[in-house]
C-alpha cells in the first residue's frame, strides 16, 4: 500500500514540506485544510529559508521577520534574475522634489509620504554620507559649505532626523561604518577618525597625480582606498594619530566609475567612441587578498552617465552586467537591460539589491523608484 504525504504524522511533514521548492510549498497550500494549516507555520518557512535561500547564496531582505514573505520575495527575484526572459520591472513609482545630485535608501517605515526634513536654514549641502551600519548613532553625516562644517545626524525609527553634533576636521567625508568616519583631503591623505572619543589615524597615498578619494571601504583586517585611477591597500590601524602607508598600490591608466564593498571591486573604464562602437570594459576585483585579484570582466557597449554611479550589489548585481555568481550560473558576465531613458537626465541612481528597488533622479527634479 502506497503511503501518501496525507499519511504521515505532522513533525515529518514539517521536515518534507522544508525541502520542497517555493512554489511546490504554495501548491500544497491549496490541496486541503491540513497542509493549509502546516504550510503557515513560521518553522516550515524558516526551513525553506535555509533550503531554498541560504543555501544558494540568494541575496534577500534582511530585516524582513516574516519569514513566509522574506523566503517567497528572495526566491522570486532570485528566479527572475537566472531566467533568460526580459527582466521587466514589476512596478515604478515617480515623484517631483528638487533636482537631485545623489539618493539614498535608508532604513524607514513602509509608506510613500515624507517622514523628515533636515535643513540648515540657508546653509548649501557640500556632501552627504550614510552609516553602513543602521544602529549606530549617528545615521548621517552632512557636509555644508560653512565653511566645510560637518554635521552628525541621527534617523529614529519614526524617520525623525535629529542633530547631534558638528566637527571640523578640515577633510572631506568619504564613508561611515559604525562609530568610524573615512576623510579625505584629495591631495594626498586619508583620514580614519572615531566620531566618540576622537581617536584618529592617517593613511599616507604619497605623491600621486589625481588623488580624488572615491571610495574608502572596511574590509577584514584592511582599509582599502580607491582614488581615479589607482586603488590602495592598508592594515587596519589603531587609532593613535600615526601616519600608515599602504600595503600595496595598483595603478590604472584610468577610472571612469568605480563601486566598492567590503569584499569587491567594481572598476568600470569607458573605451567608447561613436565612430568605431568600441565596447566599455568592467572588470570585478576580489579583495579578500593582498594584492586584490580579477575575478570577470565583460564588456558593455552602454554608457555610464557623466554624474551616475555605479552600484555593485553583494552577490555581483548591478545594473546592467550580472557578474558570475549565485544570480548568474555561467563563466561569463550577463548584461540584462532593466529601464531605459530616452530624455538622457539621469543625474542620480541606487540600488537595493535585497529589496531588488532602484532609485533614478533626474535633472529637472523627478525621481524614479523602479521594483524588480
Amino acid at each position: 500500500m502506497a503511503i501518501t504525504l496525507d499519511d504521515l504524522p505532522d513533525d515529518l511533514l514539517i521536515y518534507a514540506i522544508a525541502i520542497l521548492s517555493v512554489p511546490d510549498i504554495l501548491f500544497l497550500r491549496q490541496t486541503c485544510t491540513r497542509f493549509n494549516a502546516l504550510t503557515r507555520l513560521e518553522i516550515i518557512w524558516i526551513n525553506a529559508f535555509k533550503f531554498n535561500i541560504l543555501s544558494k547564496d540568494y541575496p534577500c531582505p534582511v530585516d524582513d521577520t516574516d519569514f513566509e514573505q522574506r523566503t517567497c520575495h528572495a526566491y522570486r527575484l532570485a528566479t527572475r534574475w537566472l531566467a533568460d526572459s526580459p527582466l521587466i520591472p514589476v512596478s515604478q513609482t515617480s515623484f517631483n522634489g528638487s533636482p537631485a545630485q545623489e539618493i539614498k535608501f535608508i532604513p524607514g517605515c513602509q509608506n510613500k509620504q515624507k517622514c523628515s526634513e533636515w535643513s540648515p536654514k540657508g546653509e548649501l549641502f557640500v556632501g552627504v554620507t550614510l552609516n553602513a551600519d543602521p544602529e549606530s548613532d549617528v545615521s548621517v553625516v552632512v557636509t555644508l559649505s560653512r565653511p566645510q562644517t560637518i554635521v552628525l545626524l541621527h534617523l529614529d525609527g519614526n524617520g525623525s532626523l535629529r542633530q547631534i553634533q558638528d566637527i571640523d576636521v578640515g577633510f572631506r567625508p568619504v564613508s561611515m561604518t559604525g562609530d568610524i568616519i573615512s576623510f579625505s583631503d584629495d591631495v594626498s591623505k586619508t583620514l580614519i577618525y572615531n566620531w566618540k572619543t576622537e581617536e584618529r589615524a592617517y593613511l599616507e597615498g604619497g605623491d600621486m597625480p589625481n588623488y580624488h578619494c572615491n571610495h574608502v571601504v572596511f574590509a577584514p583586517n584592511t582599509v582599502v582606498v580607491v582614488c581615479i585611477n589607482t586603488f590602495s591597500v592598508y592594515a587596519m590601524p589603531p587609532l593613535l594619530r600615526q601616519i600608515n602607508t599602504a600595503i600595496m598600490t595598483n595603478c590604472f591608466d584610468w577610472f571612469d566609475r568605480t563601486s566598492a564593498t567590503p569584499t569587491s571591486l567594481l572598476i568600470f573604464s569607458e573605451m567608447y567612441r561613436p565612430q568605431t562602437l568600441e565596447p566599455n570594459l568592467f572588470q570585478l576585483c576580489s579583495l579578500a587578498s593582498v594584492p586584490p585579484t580579477l575575478l570577470f570582466e565583460g564588456l558593455s557597449r552602454h554608457r555610464v552617465l557623466s554624474h551616475v554611479n555605479m552600484v555593485l550589489g553583494k552577490r555581483g548585481t548591478v545594473s546592467p552586467p550580472v557578474f558570475p555568481g549565485s544570480l548568474n550560473p555561467t563563466a561569463q558576465v550577463r548584461i540584462r537591460e532593466l529601464c531605459s531613458n530616452a530624455p538622457k537626465n539621469w543625474t542620480a541612481l541606487n540600488y537595493d539589491e535585497e529589496l531588488e528597488r532602484i532609485a533614478l533622479g533626474s535633472r529637472y527634479g523627478e525621481v524614479t523608484i523602479t521594483q524588480l
